[in-house]
């Protein structure tokens, strides 16, 4: 893979934000499973329990630092790395399913005794947290979703696509699984099987700036609206996973939420604590 290419990926799946200059410094520990050494970090005490999932080849620092050290609000707040992301071991890199993804998350849940649990996922971290929810109803008060895809996404973008634009697309998500030993095709068809209560109380953010970087890769200006538009419309049927649901557009944040608008986040994390304490 070229030079070109592998920036291109980067910029796709929000590999490379931004950092903010004089940013809090924080301890991770340690928790192991399946042999891998998990790394976590919370700030706050108590309950409820914030826990950041964070997106596709993203450390959960890279995801979330905005959010996690200007976050003040009642509880803790904690995020972990992915076995082969940041501060995690990945001590045999394979491929790993949708359930496997949501095991990890639940050993660190259990190991480290939290509960009272609010879920807060970025794009690819959307698919773990649902299916988490899914096998543990009773264990989540609440979700907040970030810009998160929806299962239709890809199958649609394949169906309409001309065929030199999916191609792009299907290249950057195989390249990401032998990167990242994260499979979204099998992701995607994965949560199609999972189920969120009805009355769980949702939230979904979505971007509101077009993410555009995949023209790097020489899609066309109608792949690209493709791209974005598809997303976007989508947002609203995740919104529909729940009854008790509520749907923010981040005006002037593209896809890498935290990076642009963390205020925002901050805020519908507490507005989604006070509609589980109703």
């Amino acid at each position: 893979m070229n030079k070109t290419m592998m920036k291109f990926i980067a910029l796709f799946w929000c590999l490379m934000p931004l950092r903010v200059v004089g940013e809090e410094a924080h301890e991770f520990q340690y928790v192991t499973i399946e042999g891998n050494q998990i790394a976590w970090s919370c700030e706050g005490e108590g309950e409820p329990t914030i826990v950041l999932v964070a997106g596709m080849g993203l450390d959960a620092h890279a995801s979330f630092s905005r959010t996690y050290h200007n976050y003040k609000g009642p509880g803790r707040i904690c995020m972990y790395d992915r076995a082969g992301m940041g501060n995690s071991e990945f001590r045999n890199p394979t491929a790993r399913t949708l359930v496997q993804l949501s095991d990890e998350l639940h050993e660190v849940i259990t190991r480290n005794g939290w509960s009272e649990i609010l879920l807060v996922a970025h794009s690819f971290g959307g698919f773990i947290v649902r299916a988490y929810v899914s096998d543990h109803p009773d264990a989540v008060k609440g979700l907040l979703l970030l810009d998160t895809p929806h299962e239709n996404w890809l199958p649609i973008l394949k169906r309409e696509l001309i065929e030199s634009d999916w191609q792009i697309m299907e290249r950057i998500v195989i390249w990401s699984l032998n990167k990242y030993h994260e499979d979204f095709f099998e992701a995607q068809e994965a949560v199609r099987l999972s189920h969120i209560p009805d009355d769980l109380p949702l939230t979904v953010i979505s971007r509101g700036i077009p993410h555009t970087q995949i023209r790097l890769e020489k899609m066309s200006y109608e792949g690209i609206d493709l791209f974005d538009g598809v997303h976007g419309d989508l947002q609203h049927e995740l919104a529909g996973l729940s009854s008790k649901s509520e749907h923010r557009v981040a005006k002037y944040s593209s896809h890498m939420i935290d990076n642009f608008d963390p205020w925002l986040v901050i805020g519908e994390i507490e507005s989604l604590l006070g509609r589980v304490s109703d």
